[in-house]
């Protein structure tokens, strides 16, 4: 088993709620990306392809003018113009998108955006679920339910989403349905992530939202790296939080008020298109 106990324990704590500058999380990625060994390398680029793949969503969207442009989400490995010249070079995507890709290129400026976001999700999902046991298959496939739950939540509360799609079983999807939600309590306590996330959906706010969603993130990492500690899972469990800490400074940049006011003008067109 591979040690990396003279990165880790260089390394500063992370803590989710103290953001560290950009220029510290670049020097963080930066140095695991010099130290790690080459058999554990595939692991690490699972972070990068995530990242990848929402900003081949925000991509698209834009490209086919559902939506307006995002920055890159960071770290990344395909580039601006990489992105920019996928029709040329398509062999640059996942392997998991490169047939998917060639086959749907010339339709998907006839998606909607929901429809771009859904079947992308999909072949990453299908992609991590193919796996063998391991850290990234376990963190992933929990923000798969999480998400589901997410869906699943907003389904039963806006009137313009498909009905007819189910994300979750029978019991939680019909428990998330009523009014006031009804979910099993063996249920709550064998996943308390369930009442935190709803808790900060019913609040409506996207910041509060975007923090419990982090929040059950980090602590899953922390569940799933349980009794590791310089080995690869404790590795991937703090490039984990990286990614995490990555996103939650970018979320800050979006909230800045010109960017805010245009991503709310956005969102309110999408809904009033759907009433």
């Amino acid at each position: 088993m591979t040690e990396y106990y003279y990165i880790l324990s260089s390394m500063p704590d992370l803590d989710l709620e103290k953001r560290p500058s950009e220029e510290a999380l670049e020097e963080a990625i930066e140095l695991i990306l010099r130290q790690i060994q080459d058999e554990d390398r595939e692991s690490l680029a699972w972070f990068f392809r995530r990242n990848d793949l929402y900003n081949l969503i925000e991509f698209w969207q834009f490209e086919y003018g559902h939506l307006l442009h995002r920055p890159l989400r960071k770290p990344y490995s395909l580039d601006q113009e990489k992105l920019k010249n996928l029709r040329l070079e398509p062999e640059v995507l996942p392997s998991f998108l490169q047939e998917w890709y060639r086959e749907n290129q010339e339709s998907m400026g006839h998606w909607s955006a929901n429809r771009i976001e859904t079947e992308v999700h999909k072949l990453f999902f299908d992609a991590i679920e193919a796996l063998p046991p391991s850290f990234i298959r376990d963190y992933f496939l929990f923000e798969k339910e999480m998400r589901a739950f997410m869906a699943t939540y907003h389904q039963s509360r806006y009137a313009f989403l498909d009905s007819e799609v189910q994300w979750l079983n029978r019991e939680i999807s019909q428990g998330l349905h009523k009014n006031p939600v009804q979910i099993n309590s063996a249920l709550l306590l064998e996943n308390p992530w369930l009442d935190k996330l709803l808790k900060a959906l019913d609040s409506k706010e996207p910041k509060t939202i975007s923090l419990a969603v982090h929040q059950v993130l980090w602590a899953k990492a922390d569940e799933l790296s349980k009794a590791h500690y310089f080995d690869l899972t404790a590795l991937l469990n703090y490039c984990a939080k990286l990614f995490l800490l990555y996103r939650r400074e970018q979320l800050s940049e979006n909230r800045k008020e010109a960017r805010l006011q245009a991503l709310v003008d956005e969102a309110l067109q999408n809904i009033s298109q759907h009433d």
